[in-house]
């Protein structure tokens, strides 16, 4: 459940891509343990904005801090390693691995990849490999992707990938999980089974931003809404009252708001 204290503050953050002010002095903050979205129209902003939490981008300006720790510019590999993992909106599977690969070498800290273990200890590689392929095998079995394990992950269908890519993602030990549109493209049987392991990883101890537009969900779910527009961050609060805040009316939810408080 949300502490106090924040997991992740975004600090007047902007980003620019020529003559468009893509990030615009954005500021907000996200409490551990929460499970929170980043919403707004097309163009908002919201995918840049990840990309400069995750280090895919450098800011213009601003400052990113992430368990107290100022990450601003820090590389992606960098960041993940101290427990900030992205996902992306199209799954981005190791087409031509395993499944069961696919998770195995999301795990950081590997023992065997190093030259002295490998030459003079491996049997310290092998021990942790065997731990590693059990582990993984275990998350296969609780995402409903045990039979497909040996598999090459490029035969699985959209849903599958969606599933496997929050699993490889969960190999990674993350304190904070970025996902970008997880929901889009599925259909609302797995929309609900996505959902459920969000939860379940959020009991667990993992923090959550999600980047998403089906608002059903977010309000159904998500503890805490960030909305974005114009780069800027236009209101914070819980999904039922952002939908009577006439700002976010005008700026994102428009007709789909009021119909829903008139139903």
């Amino acid at each position: 459940m949300p502490t106090d204290a924040p997991i992740l503050e975004i600090d007047n953050l902007s980003r620019r891509f020529g003559g468009l002010q893509a990030v615009d002095d954005c500021s907000f903050s996200i409490q551990e343990g929460m499970l929170a979205a980043l919403i707004g129209p097309n163009g908002a902003g919201k995918t840049t904005l990840v990309n400069l939490v995750a280090g895919a981008l450098s800011p213009n300006s601003g400052h990113v801090r992430f368990g107290g720790l100022d990450i601003t510019g820090w590389s992606p590999h960098r960041i993940a390693a101290r427990g900030l993992v992205r996902t992306f909106q199209i799954s981005r599977e190791w087409a031509q691995l395993t499944v069961l690969e696919n998770l195995l070498v999301a795990a950081p800290d590997q023992r065997g990849e190093g030259i002295w273990n490998a030459i003079v200890r491996p049997s310290v590689g092998r021990a942790q490999d065997r731990e590693l392929v059990a582990q993984a095998l275990d998350s296969l079995d609780a995402f409903g992707l045990y039979a497909m394990r040996n598999e090459y992950a490029a035969t699985l269908s959209g849903g599958q990938k969606r599933l496997l890519e929050l699993a490889r993602a969960v190999m990674a030990r993350p304190r904070l999980l970025l996902l970008d549109e997880p929901m889009a493209g599925v259909n609302p049987a797995l929309t609900d089974q996505l959902a459920g392991h969000i939860e379940q990883l959020r009991r667990g101890g993992i923090t959550f931003l999600l980047v998403e537009h089906n608002l059903e969900f977010v309000e159904k779910s998500c503890d805490h809404v960030v909305v974005m527009a114009l780069g800027r961050t236009l209101a914070t609060g819980v999904m039922g009252d952002l939908r009577r805040n006439p700002e976010v009316i005008g700026a994102y939810l428009g007709g789909e708001s009021v119909a829903s408080a008139a139903g």
